[in-house]
Parts: C-alpha cells; structure tokens; sequence
C-alpha cells in the first residue's frame, strides 16, 4: 500500500502561495531571523503568522494554514542570512518494490492537480516541462535548480515549472515547484517514492557567489 506522508491536498498547496503573497518586506525575510528562542525572533515569526518548530539547528516553521517548511541559511550551520524556503504539499512512498509502478501512477496523477493549484494563485508560470524537455531552462543562479548533467542523469526534477519575479518589489522571491521521483522507484529491488516541492529562493543579488 502507497503511504501519502504530508495529509496535504492540492487546496493547501494554494492556500500557502497565498499565505507567501502576503509577506510584504521579503528583504527582511532573507535577512534571516535572531537566534532562537529571543523576544526578537518570536516578533520575526508573528509578523507572518508563522509557528517555530525549533529554537536551535535547522529552522522549522509552521504557518498560519497549516503548512511545514524548512528554512536554509546562506551558510550551514546558522539561521541567516536566508537563501531559501522548502515546504513538501506532496510526498508519496511504496511499501514495497512491487509497488513502484503504483507509485509512479500517482505521480502522474498527483502534478497536474498540483500544479494546476498553484498556477490558481501564480498565473502562468515562467516555463513547465518535464526532465527531458530539451527546452528545460538552465537556472539564473546555480541554487535554484540541478543544471542539465545532474538533470539527465537523475531524472530530477521529474517535473518541473517556475515562476520568475516581475521585479516590481525588491527581494521578490524565484518560486519552484517541481516533483521528484526516488531512483529506487525505477528499480524491482527496493520500494521507491515520488515528492512535489515547493521551494521558494532569495533573488540572485540576495545570494552573491553561493
């Protein structure tokens, strides 16, 4: 049986874009938070209605609908400056390796019903295709997504669209939202799974040389 891990639906997925619509100084977001646990960094977190899930280590937020997401620094080990944020609407696995066909049959079904959702908030996006599209874009920054070597090689991402920003407001983020399909799920011999993830990345001159 194919176990869905996130209890996510494709109206939450929607339901988060627009919670991130409403972040208004996203250079003071990829300023990155004050250390945990201070007065400052509680202020930090309610400015957007977001929960902290830690207050050491990797940073873990909870927002005001529900969602989980991952915020990355810049440089490993600290909380900022921030270079991007994660958040999984989907993520399916097999229980066992003759369940992978299944698990790829989801993952059809699963990505246009996603990417339908966000395209309900975003409008069209920049570009969508598939892994081997030969029109696949190369990223603006090399953070944003795997280059065309690791892409053909990996098959990742699966699926793939992006949303550039207009660059009417400063720190406007690049958004992501691409699915990912475990090697294993292409194999007999062990139990594979799928993932749709939202990431949303700093700007290129937020970045500088990572």
């Amino acid at each position: 049986m194919l176990t869905e891990t996130t209890g996510r639906t494709a109206e939450d997925l929607a339901a988060e874009l627009r919670g991130l619509q409403q972040v208004d100084d996203w250079p003071s977001v990829w300023s990155g938070p004050p250390q945990g646990g201070s007065s400052e960094f509680v202020q930090w977190c309610e400015r957007y209605g977001w929960q902290p899930r830690t207050s050491d280590r990797q940073l873990l937020l909870r927002t005001a609908t529900g969602g989980s997401w991952t915020f990355y620094s810049k440089t490993e080990g600290e909380w900022s400056p921030l270079a991007s944020l994660t958040h999984y609407p989907w993520q399916v696995r097999a229980e066992a390796a003759e369940e992978n066909g299944e698990v790829l049959t989801a993952a059809a079904g699963a990505w246009p019903v996603f990417l339908a959702a966000a395209v309900g908030v975003l409008g069209a996006p920049t570009w969508s295709g598939s892994w081997d599209d030969p029109e696949f874009p190369e990223p603006p920054h090399p953070s944003y997504w795997p280059d065309r070597e690791f892409r053909m090689r990996s098959r990742r991402p699966y699926e793939f669209a992006y949303w550039a920003p207009d660059g009417t407001t400063s720190g406007q983020p690049f958004l992501v939202l691409s699915q990912s399909v475990g090697f294993s799920t292409w194999t007999t011999s062990a139990p594979g799974g799928s993932a749709i993830a939202l990431d949303v990345s700093a700007p290129a001159e937020f970045l500088g040389d990572r």
